[in-house]
């Protein structure tokens, strides 16, 4: 009944015009965070290369990704054939999915994270 009180994130801007040229002032406000495609944890480059625009809730969502593929690692877990795939809408360098697909032990590991 009240849900118009709610805040919703991300409804004070539009990422759909998040650009290379804007994205900073996004960044220092908090609604938008960098994040690492790969964890330097498992490897992954610390550049600019390895490195992503999402939302707040999509980095929460990422890390607890990492946390779980981390600890199959710890449990001497065989994981193979890591690969991250991004999708986009319109013109925004924020990718409004993020898919992530792995073999862990012989078994399909499969993640999305909608970020917008």
């Amino acid at each position: 009944m009240f849900n118009f009180m709610k805040k919703k994130e991300n409804s004070n801007f539009d990422i759909s015009n998040v650009s290379n040229e804007n994205v900073n002032e996004f960044l220092k406000l908090g609604q938008l965070k960098i994040i690492y495609l790969i964890s330097p944890d498992f490897g992954g480059s610390e550049g600019k290369d390895n490195q992503i625009v999402v939302t707040p809730k999509a980095e929460k969502e990422k890390q607890v990704i990492d946390d779980e593929l981390y600890s199959f690692l710890e449990q001497e877990k065989e994981v193979k054939n890591f690969h991250i795939d991004l999708k986009y809408k319109g013109k925004s360098i924020v990718p409004s999915k993020i898919i992530i697909l792995a073999n862990v032990d012989g078994n399909d590991y499969n993640k999305e994270i909608e970020v917008w």
